[in-house]
């Protein structure tokens, strides 16, 4: 989502338009699953994958007909069986996707550009359910797309069709992205998507052990901010990738707004500090809180502290911080950290993919 946010705002600067390319629909075995985006501007740079790279070359000429013609489209890739070797791209999976492509024309269609703008900007700071017609007898209704609760809630649709907001008053509370069809008068096919903003890493330290955590972060398309209240250290010459870097003054903490996807990694490395700052965000809302260091630091903080020792949540603290993967170097225990933070994100278990039941297979 940031890394096509950020594409959409070099488009506007560069008067540029693209297609806007979604999968709305999977079967077997897939590199993704519904959800899944990717952006095709007109100079043809393509942002986000929905394969492995196998189908991209052919999405972006299926994307330059829907930027002439101007319609929205699908497109259906089959690779089951000997499909793979007639389409000659060595998928090497199992399965069928549909993709649909929507065309981003801020000059000619600029009332739905507008709507796909809001849709990035928004994603990345809540979480948000969407509903957008992919078929319809009417042509002028495809591509039609919503954020569907507040359209909902304020009775105040878009378009007048009632057959989506029945079924989505049914469907609210177990929302998943889905295609579905709701036939109709209009012989609707609608795709149905929930979305939840990017995780936002919050690092208290700007040490030199910061930046591979900062820069493996933003490979994973995470928000991040740093906070130091050192500006030798916390700048933008150390930490380019950083979507914010705040100083803040010496001896002070600063208020920041956590909320149920902030990750906080505290590394200072000033024991006092580290105390400040688990005292002001203990009992926050954070998904998250990793201070680096050794147990026993840990545990001497928490008991120098009355309100740490006085509050719940110091059980949440993950200390020490990361998975025993072995790790030795910075960019090691930057994986480490990670690692550890996507489990407690997505509800991983930490095991060996060969060890869960699920997973096993004949070979």
């Amino acid at each position: 989502m940031i890394a096509i946010n950020k594409e959409l705002e070099r488009c506007k600067k560069e008067g540029l338009s693209g297609v806007l390319g979604t999968i709305i629909s999977t079967e077997g075995s897939t590199y993704q699953k519904a959800g899944a985006k990717c952006f095709i501007s007109e100079d043809r740079k393509l942002t986000g994958l929905l394969s492995g790279g196998c189908v991209e070359s052919d999405i972006i000429e299926h994307a330059m007909k829907v930027l002439e013609t101007g319609k929205p489209t699908v497109i259906h890739y089959d690779f089951y069986g000997d499909d793979d070797i007639v389409w000659g791209l060595g998928v090497g999976c199992n399965g069928k996707m549909n993709i649909f492509l929507q065309p981003y024309l801020p000059d000619k269609q600029p009332e739905k550009a507008a709507v796909i703008d809001q849709y990035f900007s928004d994603s990345l700071q809540k979480t948000l359910h969407t509903v957008t017609i992919v078929k319809a007898k009417d042509e002028s209704l495809q591509g039609k797309m919503w954020m569907i609760d507040d359209a909902f809630d304020n009775n105040d649709l878009p378009i007048s069709v009632y057959e989506i907001a029945v079924d989505y008053l049914m469907r609210k509370k177990n929302l998943k992205n889905e295609m579905v069809y709701l036939g109709g008068e209009q012989d609707l096919y609608v795709y149905y998507e929930s979305t939840s903003p990017p995780p936002h890493l919050i690092v208290f330290g700007a040490g030199s052990d910061a930046i591979p955590l900062v820069k493996m972060a933003k490979n994973l398309n995470w928000l991040v901010t740093v906070l130091d209240y050192r500006p030798s250290h916390c700048n933008e010459r150390n930490f380019p990738e950083a979507d914010f870097i705040h100083v803040y003054s010496a001896g002070s903490v600063p208020n920041v707004s956590l909320h149920e996807n902030s990750y906080v990694v505290i590394m200072t490395h000033n024991f006092l500090h580290d105390r400040e700052i688990l005292e002001s965000i203990v009992n926050s809302d954070a998904a998250y809180i990793g201070l680096l260091g050794p147990r026993k630091r840990t545990d001497r903080l928490i008991a120098t502290s009355n309100t740490l020792i006085d509050s719940k949540n110091v059980r949440r603290i993950y200390s020490p911080i990361g998975l025993d993967i072995g790790a030795k170097t910075p960019e090691e225990i930057a994986l480490s950290i990670l690692a550890e933070i996507m489990m407690a994100y997505r509800g991983g278990t930490g095991k060996n993919l060969s060890q869960l039941s699920s997973m096993t297979h004949s070979v």
